[in-house]
């Protein structure tokens, strides 16, 4: 009942913020993308597409809001912004002479109606896996917030839907079918991609007898792609559409190549179970043979605990696990990681070493712990370790044992904080400054010294 009564508020603050705009929607061509994964990385490709294709665009994502040149920080941890904050972002838009906004959409952001009376030219739903049920309670009720996406589009708007993501698959036919009438639908699959191919130099495809080539690395990027074409198309040409995406950068913190040589650092935002398996598979697709991949992740405190499955995806896919802080809030770090663990053990991990604080990893042997693995690896078990110190300290501590770890040809994969630049500790949530990029870079730089 609480909750019903925030929307009907969030809904009347969303009306009056776009009286006080002017309806600024009205004249502009918005692009809505929504799902559980690939929401960024899919909204930065179609910014990209209309910008190299010289069309004027804007883009609202949770990494950044672009007015024509000018970008504004989106926030610490911001998904889709409140009722006031949209319809203003796209007034400026617009008066600087924007023609297309492109704008990332959260299942909380479209349940909490903080997108109303914001009409779509397109829409796209990547996926709709398992994810905020903490918030939406069931499958079904986070699914029936992301289809408000595409019950927000004018007549004749455009739905793209993923044909190859089954369960909404399932689901989202029969309610589209329902506005065939007022809106164009069209499904996509990877199954139209022909002669696929990945490495470290990105993604090489056929679609409709024109070879694409995209540098951007991640097997699930093949579907993001495919996505940001077909919607492009409504737009321009194939041909255009091919030339703008050879010249794409990946996001930051999406698959993000920080080094190759002598050994692979990739920071990532995967933070579900789903996710990480996705990620790791592309990982482990282009790593070399009898290397290793040394995954450093973490959970989020007060957030679906059902992401603490990613213990176990990380014990089946990656060789060494290395637990971590991502935003533990009011929950204590080492009961989050308690739950993680408990998972990898099921799938056979073995828990190496768990550091309490800074001063028991700095009295570690590093040579001691590299042994332990070795162990481990002949036991047929995948090693663990864990840091559970209630700070920011926990996950430099983390990255800095990952990269000295690190074997020639190994990749270290660090996600769940992504482009973010902060962690949240306590019952307050205080947002502390971080950075991943810059913890790698450092520590990198330390490493290369002490050589």
């Amino acid at each position: 009942m609480i909750r019903l009564i925030k929307n009907r508020i969030h809904k009347f603050q969303a009306y009056i913020a776009n009286i006080r705009y002017g309806f600024p929607a009205k004249n502009l061509k918005i692009i809505g993308v929504t799902g559980t994964d690939g929401k960024t990385t899919t909204v930065s490709m179609i910014y990209h597409i209309l910008k190299a294709s010289g069309m004027k665009v804007g883009m609202i994502s949770t990494i950044e809001v672009l007015v024509g040149d000018k970008s504004l920080d989106s926030g610490l941890h911001v998904t889709t912004p409140d009722p006031w904050v949209v319809p203003k972002y796209l007034k400026m838009m617009k008066k600087a002479g924007m023609e297309y906004v492109v704008l990332e959409s959260t299942s909380n952001g479209l349940d909490q109606n903080r997108l109303s009376y914001i009409e779509f030219d397109a829409a796209i739903i990547t996926n709709i896996r398992e994810d905020h049920l903490d918030y939406h309670k069931t499958w079904e009720n986070y699914a029936r917030a992301k289809f408000k996406l595409i019950e927000g589009l004018r007549h004749e708007g455009l739905a793209v839907l993923n044909q190859d993501d089954e369960k909404s698959a399932k689901w989202l036919t029969q309610r589209s079918d329902d506005l065939k009438q007022l809106v164009y639908v069209k499904w996509v699959s990877k199954r139209n991609l022909k002669n696929k191919s990945m490495s470290i130099k990105g993604l090489e495809f056929d679609l409709d007898d024109i070879h694409f080539r995209i540098p951007i690395l991640g097997e699930h990027n093949f579907e993001n792609a495919l996505q940001a074409i077909r919607v492009m198309q409504r737009y321009l040409p194939l041909e255009k559409i091919k030339d703008a995406l050879t010249s794409f950068k990946t996001p930051e913190g999406r698959m993000q190549i920080m080094q190759s040589k002598p050994f692979g650092v990739i920071v990532d935002f995967a933070h579900t179970p789903g996710a990480l398996q996705r990620a790791l598979e592309s990982v482990v697709s282009i790593k070399h043979k009898n290397s290793r991949i040394i995954a450093v992740f973490g959970c989020a405190g007060k957030r679906d605990k059902g992401r603490r499955r990613m213990g176990a995806v990380s014990a089946k896919m990656a060789d060494i696990t290395i637990l971590t802080s991502e935003d533990p809030r009011d929950e204590l770090l080492e009961e989050v990681n308690d739950e993680i663990i408990l998972h990898g053990v099921k799938e056979g991990a073995a828990l190496i070493k768990r550091f309490a604080n800074r001063k028991l990893y700095q009295s570690a042997d590093l040579q001691e712990l590299q042994s332990k693995v070795r162990e481990a690896f002949e036991s047929k078990h995948k090693p663990f370790f864990a840091f559970d110190e209630n700070s920011p300290r926990s996950r430099e501590d983390a990255i800095d044992l990952a990269l000295k770890l690190a074997e020639k040809n190994d990749i270290v994969f660090i996600t769940g904080k992504g482009h973010e630049k902060s962690l949240a500790f306590g019952a307050e949530e205080r947002e502390y400054p971080w950075s991943d990029q810059e913890a790698v870079k450092k520590k990198l730089m330390k490493i290369a010294e002490e050589a």
